[in-house]
């Protein structure tokens, strides 16, 4: 069939896939149309392995052609699918493989009496394994055709719906049986099931002309009839009435028996009696039922007789009867007392010699019920059920409509939780889950019944408040960061957590939906950067804050490119010798205009924006390469931050900074952060044991002042845990903090692992560790951070004294 026009998606599938062609003619390869720019068109597409000419299995399908699929159908074989989808699919490969052009096809579905149809358009593509490969896309949308109303456009005992197959020119080739009941199953002498999708033209001789004259049906509104005789296997003539309507492209067929009358009466009763649809006849004057069959008694729970002793306005919820429109819903009463929703189909017919209406009922209900709950879950969060994305920005859109209609003001607030990534990654997903929905229900129970609440994704929510005044904004902010203050229980046990609001008002901040979220989204990152915990409402000043921050990531990139970064050197001091053991490499940068920048400023700016990564192997390279020129054994000691984590090639990048810089790779330090552990902790210490393997020492940093820190010194055997200059600073001044350093160096000795002491300043403090048995400290009381070139001359002697 002809590759459709109106269907926009498979029309540019078609264009995405010349535009892909080298040479005229030539077939484009997988690369260039799969792995160039099919953008959203692969949501509704299916990658097809080819054998010997012929489509043979499914490898891969988008979200959009699963759902339609309806199952599973990665590494399907192509003949364990229903023939509906499979026979359209083979077609297409046929052709397309053939001319090595588009093709396309229809896909006829049935459900609850309902045929779908769908279009399908198929390229085919050069493959490196010389196979070919073929892009099957469907359709979006289905052309819905209520199969009942073509069975009833025609009459007669052998019904059939067929569906016109279509050569390239739009011609007409033949037509393929999309349904049929069991009286056309009998006159062309197979069962059903061997008939449904059969080509008409493989069961009728072609001299019969009768694909001609169903053709000629199409495209008119009027029902055609007329005489077939068809040979019969024993000799006999089987002689036909055709009676065929057009719907659509489909074609509904009535076959009549004309040489048996009895023969016909019994097909109509089959079709009546056996019908799994609830049908009737009612008298068409008064309305009351004269016949019902077994499906319409076990469906709706009356007795037959109790149905004859009624008339049709009985089960009708509605106060005025009229009999319908063939596909008009309607409501009804069982005898239970239950409703249900129905689609009638009628017709009039003579009964007994009387004027009769001929009823079938599918019952929708579930169907209606199910469309609510798509409904339902296209504006609304699965996980907390609360309003999502699509459903809040519709309110905001019309909250500011009823401004500009009346004045009325709203207020936008955005959330964003404080240690949920970090909840999430220690205790699991769907610990995360439960988090959520807990906080879901906090966040609502500070709203009243106008406001609005809405999870827009991952842990960010947000809220709108109608008509409220500068102290309501800012009381119901206050209320949600109270409420969300409160320790949350997850199982056995508390987790705390926080949440960051940045706030705009309608229309002080804004008249649009995107200035207003954007204002928002600034208050946000702004409460986020002031610590956490907090709300903050938009200020004008907040543009420039943000403008500035951007500049800074500008100068960062460019400091980085011009080779501005540098490394300062920290001596690490063996406590028991006091001579130096090794240096921890530190970024510095020293901006032209507004001289040193603290890393605490822009380290986390070049691990937001990811340039941490390329920064991070300038340091691994630059620091072994410093080293390779100190003399064996000082080591130096190197940070690494959780963003290289998401490096694949970060083992790589360690590999090749020991081998261009010839240092021995027990020299080499790597400290890692509780972070790196939390986050995706089976691939990190994977990534740590690979680096352990290099022949490199892994230290923890900042031991204590996480979570779960002793749980990760089970899951990998570092080398060497370092005490957080928290805990050193208050040595002797803290009990608590005296007891945590006197606990984690007794661990550390009892596990093997060596303990280094951070931020020693005074002979007091150093005094502590030594007495304790800490074996190696930094500070400054040993030394500050120094150029390469002046760490040379301290390395074989004892550094000074709070230098």
């Amino acid at each position: 069939m002809p590759i459709p026009t109106s269907d926009a998606s498979a029309a540019a599938l078609v264009q995405h896939w010349r535009s892909c062609r080298s040479r005229p003619g030539a077939m484009p390869g997988y690369d260039a149309v799969v792995l160039g720019r099919l953008g959203r068109l692969a949501d509704r597409c299916a990658l097809v392995a080819t054998r010997e000419g012929r489509a043979e299995r499914i490898l891969w399908g988008g979200m959009g052609f699963r759902d339609w699929f309806e199952d599973e159908i990665r590494d399907r074989p192509l003949v364990q699918m229903p023939d509906e989808i499979r026979r359209p699919i083979e077609e297409i490969g046929i052709a397309a493989l053939r001319t090595g052009e588009p093709a396309g096809a229809r896909c006829d579905r049935i459900t609850d009496g309902v045929v779908t149809t769908w279009n399908l358009v198929g390229v085919p593509l050069a493959n490196g394994s010389g196979t070919p490969l073929l892009l099957v896309h469907v359709a979006s949308e289905g052309v819905r055709t209520e199969l009942m109303q073509a069975m009833f456009g025609a009459t007669g005992q052998g019904l059939m719906a067929l569906g016109a197959i279509r050569e390239a020119s739009g011609a007409v080739a033949d037509f393929k049986i999309v349904a049929l009941n069991q009286g056309a199953a009998e006159i062309l002498g197979r069962p059903v099931a061997s008939l449904q999708w059969q080509r008409l033209g493989d069961l009728v001789p072609v001299r019969l002309g009768v694909t001609q004259r169903l053709s000629g049906v199409l495209g008119c509104a009027d029902r055609a009839t007329f005489e077939l005789a068809v040979p019969r296997a024993d000799r006999t003539t089987l002689h036909l009435k055709v009676e065929a309507q057009a719907i659509g492209d489909l074609v509904a067929v009535a076959m009549t028996d004309v040489g048996d009358i009895k023969a016909r009466e019994a097909s109509f009763r089959f079709l009546f009696e056996s019908n799994p649809l609830p049908m009737w006849l009612v008298d068409q004057d008064s309305a009351r039922f004269v016949a019902v069959n077994e499906a319409a008694v076990a469906h709706y729970g009356y007795s037959r007789e109790a149905f004859l002793a009624r008339g049709l306005q009985d089960l009708s919820e509605a106060v005025a009867f009229s009999f319908a429109r063939n596909g008009r819903l309607h409501r009804h009463r069982r005898a239970d007392g239950s409703l249900i929703d129905v689609t009638l189909f009628e017709r009039s017919l003579a009964f007994e010699g009387r004027p009769a209406v001929l009823g079938a009922a599918i019952d929708v209900t579930e169907q209606r019920r199910a469309e609510a709950r798509i409904t339902h879950m296209a504006h609304h969060d699965a996980l907390t059920g609360l309003p999502n994305r699509a459903l809040f920005t519709t309110r905001l859109a019309a909250a500011i409509t009823e401004h500009a209609r009346t004045g009325a003001g709203a207020a936008l607030l955005c959330l964003d939780l404080d240690k949920f990534k970090l909840v999430n990654d220690t205790l699991g997903h769907p610990a995360g889950d439960t988090l959520l929905r807990s906080v879901a229900e906090r966040i609502t129970a500070c709203l009243h019944g106008e406001d609005l609440v809405a999870r827009l994704g991952g842990d960010e929510f947000a809220v709108l408040l109608r008509t409220p005044d500068a102290g309501t904004v800012s009381a119901v902010a206050g209320r949600i960061i109270e409420a969300l203050s409160h320790p949350v229980r997850l199982g056995d046990r508390e987790c705390q957590i926080g949440v960051s609001i940045g706030i705009a008002c309608l229309p002080e901040h804004g008249t649009d939906s995107d200035t207003l979220l954007r204002h928002a989204d600034l208050a946000l990152y702004r409460a986020k950067a002031d610590g956490g915990s907090i709300a903050h409402c938009f200020e004008a000043a907040m543009d420039s804050w943000d403008r500035s921050r951007r500049r800074r990531e500008a100068d960062l990139h460019e400091a980085f490119a011009r080779g501005d970064l540098a490394l300062a050197y920290q001596p690490v001091v063996g406590v028991r010798s006091r001579a130096i053991v090794g240096f921890e490499a530190l970024l510095r940068w020293h901006h032209p205009v507004e001289g040193a920048i603290p890393p605490s400023e822009f380290v986390p700016l070049a691990e937001e924006t990811g340039l941490i990564v390329p920064i991070g192997a300038w340091v691994l390279r630059q620091a072994c390469a410093e080293a390779s020129l100190w003399a064996d054994p000082v080591r130096i000691a190197v940070n690494l931050s959780p963003v290289q984590f998401r490096d694949p090639g970060l083992v790589a990048t360690v590999r090749e900074a020991l081998a261009f810089s010839g240092l021995a790779p027990h020299r080499l330090e790597l400290e890692v952060t509780e972070s790196v552990l939390l986050a995706a902790s089976e691939a990190n210490v994977a990534t740590l044991h690979a680096l352990r393997d290099l022949g490199v020492r892994i230290a923890m940093d900042d031991f204590g002042t996480g979570y779960c820190s002793l749980s990760y010194l089970q899951k990998f055997p570092f080398d060497k845990i370092k005490i957080d200059r928290s805990f050193v600073s208050r040595l002797g001044e803290d009990p608590h903090s005296t007891a945590i350093v006197q606990a984690v160096i007794g661990l550390g000795a009892s596990l093997g692992i060596v303990t280094v002491a951070e931020g020693v300043e005074t002979e007091v403090q150093f005094a502590h560790l030594r007495a304790e048995g800490c074996e190696e400290v930094q500070g400054y009381l040993f030394g500050r951070p120094i150029p390469a070139p002046q760490a040379v001359g301290p390395i074989r002697r004892e550094p000074d004294v709070a230098a």
